[in-house]
């Protein structure tokens, strides 16, 4: 808007001056000339014809400066976006790895239990009346449950293919005999949320369904 105003009080200026040359010039010395008059309207027109053409001029420079501004706009957007988006993804990486990390630690003690009796005995008995023959296969049971709690709490399963999962695994007398034993205990002391909350609902619906199934 300042070009524009610049523009026009130019334009004023110069139309009067112009004006000032032409009441000058020798034709237009004459009273029947309205030498004055036409003098000014010349001038008024000149001008006119400038304004209009440098107004226009500024509008279009004014109307591009705007686009391009846009589009730098746009850009900064999207590159905030996409670090936004890197940012996010480097932090779900982080959470699998350290999910990784704790499951395998856990697959790790599991395993020494199932490699030495001596040590098999320290975990919490799934009950007097389970052999100890039964409990290396319920510790086993244990870490392919967990294994598939870990793959679809990273994300690898969705619902559908998670509880297909269960419901094959669950065809295995033994996994399904430690599923049903360990409902209980599991219900009264896992005070999971999200994810893992999630998945201990769809082994209880692969679960129900398969024996439901079996019932049928």
């Amino acid at each position: 808007m300042g070009s524009i105003v610049l523009i026009g009080t130019v334009s004023c200026v110069g139309s009067i001056a112009l004006t000032a040359v032409l009441v000058r010039v020798p034709g237009l010395q004459t009273s029947g000339s309205g030498n004055a008059g036409q003098a000014f309207g010349a001038a008024a027109a000149c001008a006119s014809f400038f304004v209009l053409f440098y107004m226009a001029r500024s509008f279009r420079l004014q109307a591009d400066e705007s686009r391009l501004r846009r589009e730098e706009m746009a850009e900064q957007c999207e590159e905030m976006r996409l670090q936004r988006l890197d940012a996010k993804t480097g932090h779900d990486y982080t959470e699998r790895l350290a999910q990784a990390s704790v499951r395998g630690e856990h697959v790790t003690l599991m395993r020494l239990a199932l490699e030495d009796q001596v040590l098999a005995d320290v975990w919490p008995s799934y009950g007097p009346d389970i052999a100890p023959d039964r409990q290396r296969q319920f510790c086993y049971a244990n870490l392919i449950i967990s294994f598939q709690c870990m793959v679809y709490s990273m994300n690898y399963y969705t619902d559908d293919e998670v509880l297909e999962a269960l419901r094959h695994l669950f065809s295995s007398p033994v996994i399904d005999a430690f599923w049903e034993h360990t409902r209980p205990t599991r219900a009264r002391i896992s005070p999971y949320g999200g994810k893992m909350r999630k998945f201990y609902e769809l082994a209880d619906l692969a679960w129900q369904s398969r024996t439901d199934d079996e019932a049928a």
